[in-house]
């Protein structure tokens, strides 16, 4: 079943179980195609319809091939499809697919794609990302059960060619199409093994990198897929993903043990970035990502507006990037990242503890609570050191603010995304990397209180009649006042409480060369390779 085996087999005998511990290779020894990554934790799943973390989103990205992908200038381009015609009305996709094959040997074929996304679309199809295929025609609707999966906008028109008609034009649907959500899965594969993608042994993908193992709570091995369509432009010939803490993987890699630390799959450790600035080793990129903490709507005390506003208000944000994170990102006072230039002002005052106390006793007087009889108030967040650093500094200065002492519960991942999705929290850590550079890849995760990733049970009308309008005008700027309406309404309510936008801090070994990182967090080894060893020590006797 695995052609490659044989050929990968002493190598991957070399790393199970070995970890950082792997033999150092000399460097004057001819440099091995194989990468070797820290990914810091287990998957919570490797199904391109159900994950939903920026590290599954990556290790799919690597596994599958969709209709586009994101290319090295950080545009979506064709991939799988040859061509696509577009309709005058903007509203009607016709993709014609190259000839190309599963890992399985099978081809790839246009009924897979639509089995997809019908399947993601069904009401019962547990999925944190299907509203992304709202844009189809009743896409929406029949996630909610109000029209039959045949009414569904897609059509298969033969082997090798799809129709997608969606509700409303979409500039952005070729940059869609890119995404996890959208990609193709084998649909007898999926029918007669539904867990195929838990284990390498049963996984079926079409990209560039092909799963041979998964030692579960350990690591990933993958390898250059000679099925993939673009096989020829694939120079890794594997990938060695280890889950390691981040205080280890620092080391890992000063011992040159692995060959990218940090953004955008782990987090290097806060101490240590002011000494690798100092050794010119830190790379910094900005990222369309924004860090901030999910409120439950209906869990009180935050059922009332102006409590979500005020522990919004009482945080300092500047202080938390300039002595917390450190890694130069920007206090948020909004939603969307700021480089996308849809907030004009901030919403409000970073650290205004004045208004802030304020809206406390609001809150209290209208819910007839007093401080003493408050109800326990906890924060969720996945188990990392700079969550950690972040919870302890949000729960400070509330303490400050307010003289309530707010409690910190930290879990590993699995445990994290399970409570998160059924609303078993106060409030929770959380964030959203871009899937696209636009603002409304940001403002529709909390359109629908049902939407996959809001998680808020939060909904407001004419929150979703803007962004509905923002879908059907043409003029730019008067859809960005639109969007730019529906930011103040999120804000204004609060169901998530913005702390800071992104940025990636890495470091990698200098002979890696031409590895794709996106401002979407989106990184990418399709092109990347090792340069001979020669040429890296001749550079490195010149430093």
């Amino acid at each position: 079943m695995y052609p490659h085996l044989t050929l990968t087999m002493s190598l991957i005998l070399l790393v199970i179980g070995l970890g950082c511990q792997s033999p150092q290779k000399n460097k004057k020894d001819s440099i091995s195609q194989t990468l070797r990554m820290n990914i810091q934790g287990e998957p919570q799943t490797l199904d391109p319809r159900k994950t939903r973390s920026l590290n599954g989103q990556t290790l799919v990205r690597m596994l599958f091939e969709g209709l586009t992908r994101v290319n090295q200038e950080e545009k979506a381009e064709l991939a799988l499809a040859s061509s696509v015609a577009i309709s005058s009305d903007l509203k009607i996709y016709t993709f014609h697919l190259k000839d190309s094959i599963w890992s399985n040997g099978e081809p790839v074929l246009a009924s897979d794609f639509i089995y997809a996304w019908k399947k993601m679309l069904s009401p019962n199809f547990p999925s944190d990302t299907s509203f992304y295929l709202y844009v189809i025609k009743n896409g929406k609707a029949a996630k909610e059960g109000k029209v039959s999966m045949d009414q569904i906008g897609v059509k298969i028109l033969d082997d090798k060619t799809l129709e997608v008609e969606l509700e409303n034009p979409t500039p952005y649907f070729l940059d869609l199409v890119a995404s996890p959500a959208f990609f193709p899965i084998h649909q007898k594969v999926d029918e007669q093994n539904p867990s195929w993608s838990q284990n390498a042994s049963t996984y079926v993908g079409n990209g560039p990198f092909q799963l041979i193992e998964w030692k579960h709570q350990d690591h990933l091995t993958l390898v250059k897929n000679n099925k993939y369509w673009d096989a020829s432009t694939v120079k890794i010939a594997s990938l060695e993903l280890q889950m390691l803490q981040e205080e280890t993987e620092l080391k890992c890699f000063e011992k040159q043990k692995i060959d990218w630390a940090g953004s955008p799959l782990s987090t290097l450790p806060v101490d240590a970035l002011d000494s690798l600035r100092k050794e010119n080793k830190l790379n910094t990129k900005e990222l369309l990502g924004t860090y901030f903490i999910r409120v439950n709507t209906e869990a009180p005390p935050f059922d009332h507006p102006s409590m979500r506003k005020a522990f919004a208000l009482a945080i300092d944000r500047s202080a938390i990037v300039d002595h917390v994170t450190r890694g130069n990102q920007i206090p948020a006072t909004g939603l969307v990242p700021i480089s996308l230039k849809l907030q004009k002002h901030p919403y409000f005052q970073d650290g205004d503890l004045t208004e802030a106390q304020r809206l406390f006793e609001e809150a209290l007087k209208a819910q007839q609570l007093t401080k003493e009889n408050l109800p326990e108030v906890s924060l969720l967040y996945q188990t990392a050191e700079r969550n950690h650093l972040i919870a302890q500094a949000v729960q400070q200065q509330w303490f400050e603010a307010f003289g309530i002492r707010v409690k910190l519960q930290s879990v590993e991942g699995k445990v994290y995304f399970d409570r998160v999705s059924k609303q078993d929290f106060q409030l929770s850590s959380g964030s959203w990397i871009a899937d696209f550079a636009d603002p409304i890849n940001f403002l529709e995760v909390f359109k629908f209180r049902k939407g996959g990733s809001n998680n808020t049970l939060w909904e407001n009308p004419h929150y979703i009649e803007l962004l509905d309008q923002s879908l059907k005008v043409v003029d730019l700027q008067q859809r960005f006042e639109l969007l730019a309406q529906s930011e103040e309404i999120l804000i204004d309510e609060m169901p998530m409480i913005p702390i800071f936008y992104y940025t990636m801090l890495y470091v990698n070994q200098p002979n890696l060369k031409d590895v794709v990182l996106s401002s979407m967090g989106q990184i990418d080894f399709k092109w990347a390779y090792f340069e001979k060893a020669e040429k890296w020590i001749a550079q490195e006797e010149k430093k």
